[in-house]
């Protein structure tokens, strides 16, 4: 656990019976805070208990998020600052493949497997044991219409699955709604850049979360971590994905340095890395990641 947790006795908290299948911002949201102040949500996933059947269907597979929380005085134009302060995970975890579903070819069976996980081990194979490396799936904020299913990924956040969203990283939203409206859900035990068969070690558990608005003007997901600064995209393809990703980081760098377009663009080149989030949901992720110290943002001088 992050240690800058508070006592989980000292945080409010949003059960998973509040959980939906999209990001819709006119739902009444189940908890109000004030900005900074920390709350936690918990995350359903493909079972319950390690003896339980893991779902085999697209439709069941789709994890649902929970929600929503408003943050006291953020407001649509706003930029949303999203700190991740503690994930805790349950001991065992699915993963599945489906026909049609995942990044290979020849398509993949349908399987089903329940991991253990073990003093901070996920044991995959009798010979085979792998770290938890915990992170978000899914985070976002919500849409007035036309509100994106959990299982997409857009402007408002949403399925990322990028695996740098873990305790310590921030996330930067546009706000669309009064309030916000909050969700996540969709915790990894692991999962590598991609998701290639579908699914990451799927595990429930608890995500503790704080918010606060920042003068900050963002028009897609960025996301802060120790070492980097990222722009995330999405579209039809990888490379419309890409392309998303690559124009937001100029943008950021425009706002920092009174460079050309041209200019940013050669920065990019060599030094800007263009990474997958995922390959296998309805909408593709991309990030373009950047070291920190080419861009300290100093409007967001409270961050991590």
């Amino acid at each position: 656990m992050a240690s800058q947790a508070k006592a989980a006795s000292e945080v409010p908290s949003v059960s998973s019976i509040h959980s939906h299948r999209d990001f819709d911002g006119r739902r009444a949201p189940i908890l109000t805070v004030a900005q900074g102040a920390a709350f936690s949500l918990e995350a359903k996933s493909l079972v319950a208990s390690p003896t339980d059947e893991v779902p085999q269907t697209y439709e069941k597979v789709v994890i649902p998020i929970t929600g929503p929380v408003a943050i006291d005085g953020a407001a649509p134009g706003d930029t949303l600052r999203i700190d991740v302060l503690d994930i805790t995970i349950a001991p065992f975890g699915a993963m599945v493949t489906l026909p049609g579903y995942g990044a290979f070819k020849p398509e993949l069976a349908t399987s089903a497997r329940v991991l253990r996980i073990n003093e901070g081990m996920i044991q995959f194979a009798p010979d085979v044991s792998l770290p938890v490396s915990p992170m978000v799936g899914k985070l976002g904020v919500g849409l007035a219409s036309d509100p994106p299913r959990s299982n997409t990924v857009g402007s408002h956040g949403g399925n990322m699955d990028n695996t740098a969203l873990r305790v310590g990283a921030s996330l930067l939203l546009p706000v669309s709604v009064a309030g916000a409206a909050v969700y996540a859900g969709d915790l990894h035990a692991r999962q590598a850049d991609g998701e290639a068969c579908l699914t990451g070690l799927e595990v429930s558990g608890l995500i503790t979360l704080q918010c606060r608005v920042v003068n900050f003007r963002v028009d897609q997901p960025v996301l802060i971590d120790e070492h980097s600064v990222m722009t995330l995209g999405h579209g039809d393809s990888f490379e419309a994905a890409a392309s998303l990703a690559l124009e937001s980081m100029i943008s950021l760098l425009r706002q920092a340095y009174p460079w050309s377009r041209e200019q940013a663009a050669m920065f990019l080149s060599i030094s800007g890395d263009v990474r997958v989030c995922q390959l296998v949901n309805p909408r593709v992720g991309a990030k373009v990641v950047v070291p920190r110290e080419y861009l300290p943002l100093p409007s967001l001088s409270g961050q991590p």
